[in-house]
């Protein structure tokens, strides 16, 4: 009997948990037909600008920035995100999580 393996999940981008993760576009959705959006980054780069994360990050990235022009001007990388002292208590928080 051949044992059927565990496939091998990555861990959030964002806390590390091995959790199901989801795809956050670090520039949402929202502004994708915005002038002002398609000229800085191009509509390609748009489409591919995404982390893998845990659903608690996930939610908790949407919970502490609510405006989707924010997260696009100012959290449009995984660094920019991570420097922010709210979503670092988050995340913090987010790894204590079973």
């Amino acid at each position: 009997m051949v044992k059927k393996s565990k496939k091998q999940q990555k861990p959030c981008e964002m806390c590390g948990c091995e959790r199901h993760l989801t795809k956050h576009h670090l520039i949402p959705r929202a502004v994708h037909t915005k002038k002002k959006f398609i000229n800085r980054f191009g509509k390609e780069e748009m489409k591919c600008r995404a982390i893998q994360v845990c659903k608690l990050c996930h939610s908790g990235i949407h919970d502490i920035i609510h405006d989707e022009k924010e997260l696009a001007e100012s959290f449009n990388t995984k660094e920019l995100l991570m420097e922010d002292e709210r979503i670092q208590k988050h995340v913090e928080w987010s790894r204590k999580q079973k």
